[in-house]
């Protein structure tokens, strides 16, 4: 830890030595000035004339947009990037454009393609010796993937030790948080939380000093995380509150609806049951105002470019009665005629194609602003069906209180099945296509939900869950099938077992899904049961399952995935 407090104190009194066209830029983006970091990179762009300074612009502009949530502009601005990288043949800035595409990919949750982009810049990096300040945020972004997508602790420190290295290195304040950042990540998913917030402590402290308002913003959310984990719920509760004080005041809106909804689940934790209802009202309100601001950006967006290209075909109708009447101008009487007939009949046809391209042009500006209003009130209703299931299991819960154990077992086993729903729409309002369920991420939720259940009652799990694009209604059925199984393991496999377990496996291979469920209860070993609520799921499914007893409880089926 002194080490580390060293390192803070070096890069507290040190700044990143780049050219001053770019260093100004970043630093109104550490200070989340991103409106005005646009303005100064589009001023900067109209002056630069050198290639690379163009592609340095460029990249700030894209990385300010990306912040700002307006993926489209920023990937426009990436692509002309990349048109100029490609012109220079410059082998780093090569690097760093796979760098920070992944990055782009990776704030989506487009996992995949962020990996791609890092291959790519890994065969670069094999052929080419790379300059540190690229290295130190290549290694940062793969410590970054190894913990949100692969899962693995040992390579997360790893990359980030490395990147933390580079950083210190080059006084790249901004590496060597993020770096840090991910190291207490690490500690928190080990569990060892007293060290996890020590180091998230010194963190906001440095993020503070250096006046990095967005990253401060985004190391409370860890923070918070930490102390809720290790039970402090007091300190979290009070960190939440100043934290989401502190986002509004600097105009953080989507930090500020992430510390409402930590706010409204301490609150619930701690039985305050008329605070959560509160903060769930004011996270609601938040997330429809943010929702509409993204609304009201597309539709201004579409209506500028359609404003775009009608006046590009004011200018070709233009061009083309100058280039006429400069022909007029050099023909003869004789062929005057037969050029103004000509032009004539080429300004009618000109005439007509522009009235055509602008009925067609009105009419598909009507049908894709339909479009995307549709989409958005699908969003909606899946978030509102979300938010208000969520409410009922608040309510329910508070209830349960008040019952006896007996009562409240079986309310409880409803509640599961409840938010088994619940999670299926979080799911679907978080994602791009509403027809269409990650398998991995939604299973893996309900597998969470039960956490508490499995650690009091002793029993180990192995859930080995494939990405797979599930139909919604299919996804459903499988997200009920999984919570009644877990629930009928807990209640009435084991029985005076030493060692409990479940395993689960959801798998597809040549568009067939395989789901396998299984316990070691001996409670039922060699009986023959007959489970109602599963039957009724399996016909509504259409298929047909197995159940066997011989060595614990074992459930499969395979299914065509249309």
């Amino acid at each position: 830890m002194k080490y580390f407090l060293f390192v803070l104190c070096c890069f507290h009194f040190s700044f990143p030595q780049n050219n001053a066209l770019v260093d100004d830029g970043e630093k109104l983006i550490y200070e989340n000035k991103l409106d005005e970091a646009i303005i100064y990179y589009t001023k900067q762009l109209k002056k630069t004339t050198k290639e690379e300074q163009q592609i340095e612009v460029l990249f700030g502009l894209a990385d300010a947009y990306r912040l700002q949530l307006n993926f489209d502009k920023s990937n426009q601005y990436y692509s002309e990037a990349y048109k100029i990288i490609k012109n220079t043949n410059n082998i780093q800035l090569e690097f760093l454009y796979h760098v920070k595409m992944a990055e782009f990919y990776r704030k989506r949750t487009m996992f995949i393609k962020s990996v791609t982009q890092l291959d790519r810049a890994a065969v670069i990096l094999k052929k080419n010796k790379i300059e540190n300040l690229y290295l130190a945020k290549y290694y940062n972004r793969k410590a970054a993937l190894f913990t949100e997508h692969f899962h693995s602790q040992d390579s997360t420190l790893l990359y980030a030790n490395k990147s933390l290295d580079l950083a210190k290195k080059l006084n790249d304040k901004d590496n060597v948080f993020y770096s840090l950042l991910e190291i207490a990540g690490v500690y928190e998913r080990k569990k060892e939380y007293e060290t996890s917030i020590r180091y998230l402590e010194e963190i906001i402290q440095f993020a503070k000093s250096n006046n990095m308002q967005q990253q401060e913003a985004d190391a409370y959310i860890s923070y918070i995380m930490a102390l809720a984990r290790s039970n402090q719920l007091e300190k979290a509760l009070n960190t939440a509150l100043y934290a989401a004080s502190f986002s509004k005041k600097h105009k953080l809106f989507y930090n500020e609806i992430i510390f409402n909804e930590n706010i409204q689940n301490l609150y619930f934790r701690l039985h305050n049951t008329e605070k959560a209802y509160e903060y769930l009202k004011h996270r609601l309100e938040l997330t429809t105002k943010y929702n509409d601001i993204k609304k009201e950006e597309l539709v201004l967006n579409l209506e500028a470019k359609y404003k775009l290209k009608e006046k590009e075909h004011e200018i070709k109708i233009n061009n083309l009665k100058i280039a006429n009447s400069n022909k007029e101008l050099e023909n003869n009487k004789v062929r005057f005629y037969i050029i103004t007939g000509l032009f004539l009949v080429t300004i009618l046809i000109t005439l007509l194609v522009a009235y055509f391209l602008k009925q067609s042009n009105q009419s598909n500006k009507k049908l894709q602003i339909l479009s995307e209003q549709n989409e958005f009130l699908l969003s909606e209703a899946n978030h509102r069906i979300n938010n208000n299931l969520q409410l009922i299991v608040i309510l329910i819960s508070d209830q349960l209180n008040k019952l006896p154990e007996n009562e409240a077992q079986e309310i409880k086993k409803i509640l599961k099945k409840v938010n088994s729903i619940a999670t299926l729409h979080r799911h679907l309002y978080q994602s791009n296509d509403k027809t269409k369920v990650d398998s991995y991420k939604y299973l893996n939720d309900i597998k969470s939900s039960f956490s508490d259940l499995f650690t009091e009652n002793n029993i180990a799990t192995h859930f080995i869950i494939n990405e797979i694009a599930i139909p919604t209604d299919m996804a459903m059925y499988l997200g009920l099938l999984l919570t009644e199984l877990i629930i009928n393991s807990i209640k009435h496999a084991f029985e005076n077992q030493e060692y409990k377990e479940i395993k689960f496996n959801l798998k597809v291979e040549n568009a067939v899904v395989y789901f396998n469920y299984s316990d070691n209860g001996t409670k039922l070993k060699g009986e023959g049961i007959k489970l109602k609520l599963i039957d009724k799921l399996c016909r509504q499914l259409k298929l047909e399952y197995t159940i066997n007893t011989i060595n614990g409880f074992s459930f499969s089926f395979q299914k065509q995935l249309n």
